[in-house]
């Protein structure tokens, strides 16, 4: 799941928690998760799920939370400043961190909002990537379009968890000027680890795939 908000309020369930929307698989009191993105990753354990209305569970009560379900974690063995807004939280070695990949694009026409010159200033191709909450700044190396479709390599300037087929948006200059899907990832992506702190779709002639807006 995502960040989405992070909540620095000690209490009887914790020290601080996160809101998300989870993804895929499940989480429960007492399980550990591993917190990764923007370049680092952290592990601590679940005591408490909330979702609206209530705590779903503590530590020992046996609920679990599943895909589609927005929840509260409410975590132990980490601080609030070590959990940030577009990380993603998993189980342990699930989810790796990547700064460079190759992507097929949908670039916006001038007739879809987009603008003329979108990424045209050859080696200053800069734009931001919108991955899930998290928002990074990339340049775009290798651009080959047909019309508005497009392949591009990218190098994030901070490495993002990512996989293949995850999709993105971009924006330049304040526009939105495309969306696009991960085809292939370029780095290792090695999590860098630390220990926690203490409590306190199909081709078109010519070879460019056709790819829509997400």
């Amino acid at each position: 799941m995502s960040v989405e908000d992070v909540f620095d309020r000690p209490g009887r369930l914790g020290r601080f928690f996160f809101t998300g929307r989870i993804e895929r698989g499940t989480v429960r009191p007492g399980d550990a998760v591993e917190v990764v993105g923007l370049g680092r990753t952290a592990v601590g354990e679940v005591t408490a799920l909330e979702r609206p209305g209530g705590v779903l569970g503590e530590a020992g009560a046996g609920a679990a939370a599943g895909p589609g379900e927005n929840v509260a974690v409410w975590l132990r063995g980490l601080r609030a400043e070590d959990v940030q807004r577009g990380q993603v939280v998993a189980a342990p070695g699930t989810v790796t961190q990547h700064a460079e990949f190759e992507a097929e694009a949908h670039i916006l026409s001038e007739d879809q909002g987009g603008r003329a010159d979108a990424l045209a200033v050859e080696g200053k191709r800069e734009a931001r990537f919108y991955f899930r909450a998290t928002v990074v700044t990339g340049r775009v190396h290798t651009l080959l379009k047909d019309g508005t479709d497009a392949l591009m390599a990218v190098r994030l300037v901070e490495r993002v968890p990512m996989a293949v087929g995850q999709r993105f948006a971009i924006r330049e200059r304040g526009s939105a000027i495309g969306s696009g899907v991960v085809t292939k990832v370029l780095d290792e992506g090695k999590p860098v680890r630390r220990p926690p702190a203490a409590p306190r779709e199909s081709p078109r002639p010519g070879g460019l795939p056709a790819r829509g807006c997400a």
